[in-house]
C-alpha cells in the first residue's frame, strides 16, 4: 500500500524521509531504554558510569529530534503533497476522461474520492504510518537489545509472532466484510435522511410524523445493529491477537524469573529486561488497532487510483490528426460496440447523416439509440467499424476539436450552482452580452428571466433545482445557440415537459436545427413528423431508413412504434359526469 501511495505523489522524497525519521526515532527510543540497563546496574552497585547515562541522554535527544522533524514533514506531506496533489490529479484526470466514463455513479465516486477518500488518506502519513514506523523501530531495537542481554528471554518474545500473524489475518478479513456492511448501512441511512428532509411537506400534510417515520427508524436501527455486529465479529480475532502477545510477555518474564532464582541473572538486569519486554509488547499489541484505518486507507487509495489511472481515449498524433470540414455530414460505417464482452449493443450498424438535415432515431427501448448518439460524440471508441464527422474519423480528431464542432442537449440538464447568465455563457467563453441575450431570446429563455426578481443574476441552485425542467431545457438550448456548432445531438428533450414548455422548446429546436446536421432520439410524434429522415433501430442495427410515409407502409417495427405512440399521446385524464 505504501508503494501505491507513493506512486500517486509527485515528490516522494519527503514521504520517504518522514518514514525514515520516525523509524529512526523509534529505534533510538529502544536504544535509550537498552542503555539504561548498564547504567542502572552500576548505579545500584554504587559505581554508576556516567558515560552510559550520557548515551541514554543522547539517544533520547536523537529520538526526540527525529520524531519532531518527522512530524513536521508528515504534516507537510499530508496537507500539501498528498491532499493537494491528489485533488489536482483527480481534477486533471476528470477533464481527460471520455464522456462515456461519466455514468450514474460517477458523480458520487468523484465526490467520495475528493472528500472522504482524501481525508482518510491524509491520516496515513500524518498519524498511522508515523506511529507504525516508530513502534516498529522501538520494538526491533528492544528485541535485539533483549537478545544481547539474555538470548533466552529475547527469543521467547518471538512466540507472539505466529499467533499475531494468524490473528491479524483473521481480523483483516473480518474488517473487510464488516466494513462493507457498515458502508452499505450508512449509505441507506443517508438516503433515508435525505428523503426525510425532502418529504417534509408530504409527511406533514398526511400527518405521518405522529408516530415517527418508519423508513428512517428502520434505517437507524439497521445501522446500529450493523455497527454492533461488526464490533462483536472483530472480538474473537482481537482476543486471539492480544492473548498471543500477552503469552509471549508472560513466557519471557517466566524465563527471566527462573534465571533470577537460579542465580544466572542479576535482579537489576532482570528488572531492566522486564521493562524492555513490557515496552516491546506495548507497541506490538497496538497493531490490532491499525487494521481498521489501514483497510479504510486501502479502500480510499483504490478508489482514488481507479480515477487517476482510469483509461482515457487515445489522442491522435499531431501529424495524423484530422479536422472536420463543412458541410459536416456524419457517417456510421458497420459499427460494433459492447459495454462489456457479454453485453453487445450494436452489431454491424451503418447510418448516413446528410449534412444540414434532421435524422430522427426511433425504436424500442434498449435497441441502442442512446449508445449510437453518444458514439457519434465519441463517448467511447467503437469496437469495430468507424464513425466520421465532416469527412474525418472521430478517432483521428483531437477531442477538443471534436467537441467544438458539436452541441449536445439531453433530457436531464445539469446546471452549475451559479447565475443563469453564467450558465448560458458556458456555451462559448468570451461571448458578448449582446450575443448572450440573443441566444437566450432564440431559446425562449428571455421570458423566464424577465419574470425572475433577480433577472440574469438569479441563482439556479444545485443542479438547477431552482428552475423547472422546462426552464433548465431553455438554458441548455441557449448554450447551444451561443455555441453555434454545425452538428447537433439531441436526446428527446421534450418528452418530460408540460405543454407550455414543450411548445416553447419545440419552436426553439426547430430554429436551432436550421442549417445544422441533427441527430435526435425521438419519442414524440411531433418530433418525428418534422424530421427529414427517420432511422428505425432494432436489436442493435438500423433496420430501415426513410420518411414517415415510406416506413409506415413498409416497416413493421416503425408501424407498431407509431401506433403505440399515437395511443399514448391520446391518453387523457377526465372526470366522469355524475
Amino acid at each position: 500500500m505504501i508503494r501505491q501511495l507513493l506512486s500517486l505523489l509527485d515528490r516522494t522524497r519527503a514521504a520517504k524521509t518522514m518514514f525514515a525519521l520516525h523509524l529512526l526515532g523509534g529505534v533510538f527510543q529502544g536504544v535509550a531504554l537498552a542503555l539504561l540497563v548498564p547504567f542502572l546496574a552500576g548505579f545500584l552497585t554504587g559505581a554508576p558510569d556516567v558515560r552510559w547515562f550520557g548515551g541514554v541522554l543522547l539517544a533520547v535527544v536523537i529520538a526526540l529530534a527525529a520524531s519532531i522533524a518527522g512530524s513536521v514533514i508528515a504534516f507537510r506531506v499530508s496537507s500539501f503533497d498528498l491532499c493537494g496533489t491528489l485533488i489536482r490529479k483527480v481534477g486533471l484526470r476528470v477533464q481527460e476522461l471520455p464522456l462515456g466514463w461519466f455514468q450514474a455513479d460517477s458523480t458520487g465516486k468523484i465526490t467520495t474520492a475528493t472528500s472522504t477518500g482524501i481525508s482518510t488518506l491524509s491520516h496515513l502519513p500524518s498519524i498511522v504510518l508515523p506511529q507504525l514506523a516508530s513502534m516498529g523501530g522501538a520494538s526491533a531495537a528492544l528485541f535485539v537489545a533483549a537478545c544481547l542481554y539474555d538470548w533466552r528471554m529475547g527469543l521467547s518474545l518471538l512466540v507472539a509472532v505466529p499467533v499475531a500473524v494468524v490473528a491479524l489475518g483473521l481480523l483483516k478479513r473480518t474488517v473487510i466484510v464488516e466494513h462493507e456492511a457498515e458502508e452499505q448501512a450508512m449509505e441507506v441511512l443517508s438516503q433515508r435522511i435525505i428523503e426525510f428532509s425532502q418529504l417534509q411537506p408530504v409527511l406533514r400534510a398526511t400527518d405521518s410524523l405522529r408516530h415517527g417515520w418508519t423508513p428512517l427508524e428502520d434505517a437507524l436501527a439497521h445501522e446500529h445493529r450493523t455497527t454492533d455486529d461488526a464490533g462483536k465479529a472483530k472480538g474473537p480475532a482481537g482476543f486471539l491477537f492480544h492473548t498471543g502477545v500477552e503469552a509471549a510477555l508472560v513466557l519471557a518474564l517466566g524465563i527471566g524469573a527462573f534465571e533470577l532464582l537460579g542465580g544466572s541473572l542479576s535482579p537489576t538486569v532482570f528488572v531492566a529486561l522486564a521493562l524492555m519486554a513490557v515496552r516491546f509488547a506495548e507497541p506490538v499489541g497496538m497493531l490490532a488497532f491499525f487494521v481498521d484505518p489501514l483497510h479504510q486507507g486501502r479502500v480510499a487509495l483504490d478508489l482514488i487510483s481507479s480515477i487517476i489511472f482510469a483509461k482515457t481515449l487515445p489522442e491522435p498524433d499531431e501529424d495524423r490528426a484530422q479536422t472536420p470540414t463543412a458541410p459536416f455530414g456524419a457517417q456510421v460505417e458497420r459499427v460494433d460496440f459492447a459495454y462489456s464482452p457479454d453485453k453487445p449493443v450494436l452489431h454491424d450498424l451503418s447510418l448516413d447523416l446528410p449534412a444540414q438535415s434532421v435524422t430522427a432515431l426511433v425504436g424500442p427501448s434498449g435497441c441502442g439509440k442512446s449508445t449510437l448518439l453518444r458514439l457519434v460524440a465519441r463517448f467511447w471508441d467503437v469496437d469495430a467499424g468507424a464513425i466520421g464527422v465532416g469527412g474525418a474519423d472521430v478517432r483521428q480528431v483531437p477531442l477538443t476539436d471534436l467537441m467544438g464542432s458539436m452541441s449536445m442537449v439531453f433530457q436531464d440538464v445539469y446546471l452549475f450552482d451559479t447565475s443563469i447568465e453564467e450558465n448560458v455563457r458556458l456555451g462559448r467563453e468570451g461571448a458578448s452580452e449582446e450575443e448572450v441575450r440573443l441566444a437566450a431570446r432564440r431559446a425562449g429563455l428571455d421570458e423566464v428571466v424577465e419574470r425572475l426578481p433577480l433577472g440574469w443574476d438569479t441563482p439556479v441552485g444545485e443542479g438547477g433545482s431552482a428552475l423547472s425542467g422546462g426552464e433548465r431545457q431553455r438554458v441548455a438550448l441557449a448554450r447551444a445557440f451561443l455555441k453555434d456548432s454545425p452538428v447537433l445531438l439531441l436526446d428527446e428533450v421534450t418528452s418530460a415537459l408540460d405543454g407550455i414548455n414543450e411548445a416553447s422548446v419545440t419552436a426553439a429546436l426547430a430554429e436551432l436545427s436550421q442549417g445544422r446536421t441533427v441527430l435526435v432520439i425521438a419519442h414524440r410524434l411531433s418530433t418525428i413528423r418534422h424530421a427529414d429522415r427517420i432511422a428505425v433501430c432494432n436489436r442493435g442495427r438500423v433496420e430501415a431508413v426513410g420518411t414517415h410515409e415510406q416506413l409506415y407502409a413498409s416497416n413493421d417495427t416503425y408501424r407498431q412504434f407509431w401506433q403505440d405512440q399515437s395511443c399514448v399521446e391520446r391518453w387523457r385524464i377526465s372526470r366522469e359526469q355524475e
